[in-house]
């Protein structure tokens, strides 16, 4: 299995990875102008839930690094809005704004990390 990343142009940052003969690319922002934020050169590489994805991530990281541990029910609560904001949009019954974007995913990245701990943690 090999790994690579690349920026194209209009996709964005993108990992391919190669598995025998077959490549895949994993697109990971659209980069949308209009729903991006700017924020110290990041809105050339991210949305606004992405970034908020990005930060949250890193906060969730460092609470369960030093160990704080979230109950899970509350780590589900933190995740549904991101779910709600994202089908409503994707549905076209509600158009986002970037602050709601970047909060939602702000507060499921803050959960992911925390969540996929629990579960690991659970199952081990």
């Amino acid at each position: 299995m090999k790994y690579e990343y690349a920026l194209d142009e209009q996709l964005g940052p993108i990992m391919y990875i190669q598995i025998r003969n077959r490549r895949y690319g994993l697109c990971f922002c659209h980069r949308r102008k209009d729903r991006t934020i700017n924020f110290f050169g990041l809105e050339n590489y991210l949305c606004s839930r992405c970034m908020g994805l990005m930060f949250g991530g890193i906060l969730g990281i460092l609470l369960m690094w030093i160990r704080i541990e979230i109950p899970l029910i509350l780590l589900i609560l933190l995740m549904i809005p991101m779910l709600i904001d994202g089908f409503l949009q994707l549905f076209s019954l509600r158009e986002s704004n970037n602050f709601i974007r970047l909060i939602t995913g702000f507060s499921f990245g803050l959960a992911l990390p925390l969540l996929i701990n629990f579960l690991i943690s659970y199952i081990l």
